[in-house]
């Protein structure tokens, strides 16, 4: 009763949560440090995804072809709950490093059985053959398609595993992948090299002599790192991991995204982008343009209706480069109303890698707090302003 009358007389004592309120620490993303309020959780592929895949078959032509079901990143234990909100928050989040494609799993709650999970991957790399063959056989029996003869096919979809301290590299004539087993969680770095580039007689063995030095080489520089450890050496960040000594301006695109746990209705999701993205007009636009474009196309596009709040077009600065704010006011068809932040710098389109553009978007989703009052926009629009602030390359 005592803290019902102090809200009433005093409302400003019980904000639910103010940006005054936060305690903040350093976090790295990419080649940049920011400060980001504490007690976050971090969007990965679930642990359990990797290690205890759930059997989803798909058979096309009576011929099974696949046997689990596919991850994603989000906030679940698993990527297959029936409410989707988790990974939908999640959405944006993209890793890549120096032509890398990375997974980064959640934390395991035991120590990870890497020895089965090497049999699992090698016994998935044997259905994928078998899958390919038994096409191969049916296009023969349909269409009358030559059948590639077994040395040739051999070559082509051969394997070979390689095993070195807490890894293995899995390695193929057009890809290959490293596979980390550190601190309980899984890191996955998955290299290829697209059709009709480089020796077209290429084989596995050919792939691990060319590529091995490589990846002994990221071997002896990553390691895991705690949320909140911003090393103080040159090197790239990622969720709960370093690759250090690295030029400094390596090709990449990494964007995160993290949730409040007192408040799940937030997530802050930050993007160091250095390398060109996908084909798409947006490419091209300018830095208002590409802004109009996330908000229409791409952020809290489900919603009924958006209003920029004024100031419409806010100058703000990240990396003491200066870029355009927004704060929207989006409403939906049940009446539910959310907040979100856009703050955006462009880069340098011919030198992604050194100046790269930096995108930093504050997300409200309040249907998940239930009963409980959803983060005031004011307090969403401070903490937004907040980060913004913090954000500088390492």
């Amino acid at each position: 009763m005592k803290n019902l009358v102090l809200c009433l007389l005093f409302p400003g004592l019980c904000l639910s949560h103010s940006a005054a309120s936060h305690e903040w620490k350093k976090e790295c993303v990419g080649y940049y440090q920011l400060e980001l309020p504490e007690n976050l959780e971090v969007a990965l592929y679930p642990v359990d995804d990797f290690i205890k895949p759930r059997n989803e078959p798909v058979i096309i032509d009576g011929i099974k072809i696949q046997r689990y079901a596919n991850s994603g990143i989000t906030f679940d234990q698993n990527n297959y709950t029936r409410n989707r909100t988790s990974a939908v928050q999640a959405q944006f989040s993209a890793f890549y490093y120096d032509d890398y494609e990375l997974d980064i799993s959640s934390e395991s709650n035991s120590p990870i059985d890497f020895i089965s999970y090497r049999e699992h991957i090698k016994d998935n790399k044997e259905f994928d053959n078998s899958v390919s063959r038994r096409r191969e056989e049916h296009a023969f029996r349909m269409f009358k398609d030559p059948v590639t003869p077994k040395a040739e096919f051999e070559r082509i979809h051969g394997y070979l595993i390689k095993d070195y301290p807490g890894a293995f590299s899995l390695y193929e004539r057009r890809a290959y992948t490293l596979y980390i087993n550190q601190q309980n969680r899984l890191y996955h770095f998955w290299k290829n090299y697209e059709k009709g580039t480089g020796d077209e007689s290429q084989s596995a063995e050919k792939q691990w002599r060319r590529n091995e030095p490589e990846v002994l080489s990221l071997l002896s520089r990553f390691r895991p790192r705690k949320l909140y450890e911003v090393p103080a050496e040159q090197g790239f960040c990622m969720p709960y991991g370093f690759i250090a000594g690295d030029s400094g301006q390596e090709k990449h695109n990494m964007a995160v995204t993290y949730r409040l746990k007192d408040h799940p209705d937030v997530t802050i999701f930050f993007q160091d982008l250095g390398m060109k993205p996908e084909a798409g007009e947006e490419d091209n636009l300018n830095a208002k343009d590409y802004v109009k474009w996330l908000w229409n196309w791409q952020y809290q596009w489900s919603s009924v209706s958006k209003e920029l709040i004024s100031p419409k077009w806010r100058s703000i600065e990240m990396d003491g480069r200066n870029g355009l704010g927004t704060f929207v006011k989006s409403v939906f068809k049940d009446g539910v109303v959310n907040y979100g932040y856009v703050a955006y710098v462009q880069g340098d389109r011919n030198l992604r890698n050194k100046q790269p553009d930096l995108l930093l978007y504050v997300m409200q989703h309040g249907q998940l707090m239930n009963d409980q009052p959803p983060m005031d926009k004011d307090e969403l629009e401070k903490m937004a302003e907040h980060i913004v602030s913090t954000v500088k390359r390492r």
